[in-house]
């Protein structure tokens, strides 16, 4: 069965237990990374991931604890000999970033650099930005500080639907992008511009009628995440999860 694996939980101040955040969607085949923090490679290899099989990675936005591991893993692929292409998605100010990134490091020097081949995804509700054998993936802009995609994960095979906040003020487009999903992964970071605290995630599980809330980009310091859960379970009725590096998620 598909999964999704947490590479990373904390928000944009990490700490000795929590990378940032990002995650993969696993299948038997198709392997999609979103986002790209911390050291990717070594988180992957935890994960128990076989690199060989990773074939997309999509962005949600440009904030650097969302992009900053992508040279390490374009150098890392590269220096395990792929060839064949990574295919990339994002708005097109996050592909500029990165794209922007790998040029500081000159990754046209790199001989025999593999292809990266970057697919712009329009800022428009519901748009389907990649489909595979296992997997549909479509997207819609959130609310942040920079332009940002939520992502709706849906499972061809199973018929489960994860629908992904990405980093978010509590926003209709995401409501309407999770209605019928049975898991919504919404960060809490807490209330703030651009974010979402824990009971607001809870109020746009339950707008969205999902059957699950899991919170994510969660703080690291100066709050109790278990009163961060009990605060967003008063709200909504289902199971709320705190998510944690490394957990893992069948859909």
């Amino acid at each position: 069965m598909a999964r999704i694996i947490m590479l990373g939980t904390s928000a944009a101040l990490p700490d000795a237990d929590h990378n940032n955040t990002y995650m993969l969607l696993r299948g038997d085949n198709d392997h999609i990374l979103i986002d790209c923090a911390g050291c990717p490679l070594q988180t992957l290899h935890r994960a128990g991931v076989n690199l060989d099989q990773l074939d997309y990675l999509i962005v949600t936005h440009r904030h650097p604890d969302h992009i900053y591991g992508v040279p390490a893993l374009a150098l890392g692929l590269w220096l395990k000999g792929r060839a064949r292409p990574l295919y990339v998605f994002g708005e097109r100010e996050s592909l500029a970033a990165i794209s922007a990134l790998l040029e500081i490091f000159r990754s046209e020097e790199w001989p025999l650099f593999f292809p990266l081949f970057y697919h712009e995804v329009p800022l428009q509700p519901h748009t389907l930005i990649l489909e595979t054998d296992e997997f549909r993936v479509i997207s819609s802009p959130a609310k942040h500080l920079v332009p940002t995609l939520a992502l709706r994960l849906e499972n061809k095979r199973s018929g489960r639907i994860i629908v992904y906040s990405s980093d978010t003020e509590p926003c209709d487009n995401v409501i309407e992008l999770a209605r019928g999903a049975h898991i919504l992964i919404h960060e809490a970071t807490g209330n703030g511009p651009g974010h979402s605290s824990s009971a607001q995630a809870a109020m746009i599980a339950r707008a969205s009628g999902v059957q699950e809330l899991i919170l994510i980009h969660l703080p690291t310091s100066g709050a109790s995440l278990e009163v961060w859960r009990q605060e967003a379970a008063q709200i909504f009725q289902g199971p709320v999860h705190l998510a944690d590096d490394l957990a893992e998620y069948e859909f």
